[in-house]
């Protein structure tokens, strides 16, 4: 019970995720309460057509949900849907009714962002051309590297499944996790065959370098440049990469470098001797 709290209820509990729900649900609680919904409304009554777009609202939202990847990315695309069917809604009742609710909607989305994840993670932040210097300046090093943009929804949605995995599998020195910001730099993006538009279905794209080349990416491109849709989960990433091998190799075959350090720390001194 605690955990399930921990993890659902929890995260919840913040002005953006408490405001857009109450956004979502706006229409069907203000027809259910008596003295407000006679103000507003002209009935108070739920018609068919209403129904119908009620039933055609969660077939789209069972439909969508099922790339969810995290409870939050689930909340957030079932808020997303309700506030689309709240529109026709309020359409239907008036503009002024449709013109107040897309104002609100509009002001939440300026003013109330989605939060960006703060906990704690193992990850290493790039720029420019530190990433490809990095990648292969020690071929013994495995690095699993996500690419992202900070206004990509879905990018803000990985990143706490992201910092899992890098707590989970990270703090060894020959097993390292990174993250680039492909938007401020699309030219290197570009260069793994990232795109960055508005549009692009690779954001947040994962890639795994071993020996310095890149041996794996998800979500998966064609040689024509297609796009594979793929569920970017925990349980995914581990299985797809297979994270687990990785880790297990990696532990059992760690770099020793504090020798060399201890030795050329060593040389100095004696040289200043």
């Amino acid at each position: 019970m605690k955990q399930f709290f921990k993890n659902r209820i929890k995260p919840l509990i913040d002005v953006h995720y408490l405001t857009n729900i109450a956004l979502a649900s706006s229409y069907f609680l203000l027809k259910n309460i008596p003295n407000l919904c006679e103000f507003i409304f002209d009935s108070c009554l739920l018609e068919w057509r209403e129904v119908e777009i009620l039933m055609l609202l969660v077939i789209s939202v069972a439909v969508k949900t099922r790339r969810a990847s995290t409870w939050l990315q689930l909340v957030s695309t079932v808020c997303t849907f309700s506030k689309a069917a709240n529109v026709i809604l309020y359409w239907r009742e008036g503009p002024i009714h449709v013109f107040s609710y897309c104002s609100l909607w509009f002001l939440h989305f300026v003013f109330l962002p989605q939060p960006v994840y703060k906990g704690p993670e193992k990850v290493q932040y790039f720029r420019s051309t530190n990433l490809e210097h990095e990648i292969k300046r020690d071929d013994r090093i495995t690095w699993l590297v996500c690419f992202y943009a900070p206004w990509s929804p879905p990018c803000k949605d990985f990143t706490p499944v992201f910092a899992e995995i890098s707590n989970k599998f990270g703090g060894l020195n020959n097993l390292k996790f990174a993250k680039f910001d492909a938007n401020l730099y699309p030219d290197i993006a570009k260069k793994f065959n990232i795109s960055t538009s508005s549009f692009s279905k690779q954001l947040p794209t994962v890639l795994l370098f071993e020996k310095g080349v890149e041996t794996k990416r998800r979500p998966f491109i064609d040689s024509n440049g297609k796009v594979f849709n793929y569920v970017m989960s925990y349980e995914n990433i581990v299985k797809d990469f297979n994270l687990n091998k990785i880790y297990f190799e990696c532990k059992n075959n760690p770099i020793f470098v504090k020798a060399v350090n201890e030795n050329f720390n060593s040389q100095i001194e004696k040289k200043n001797s």
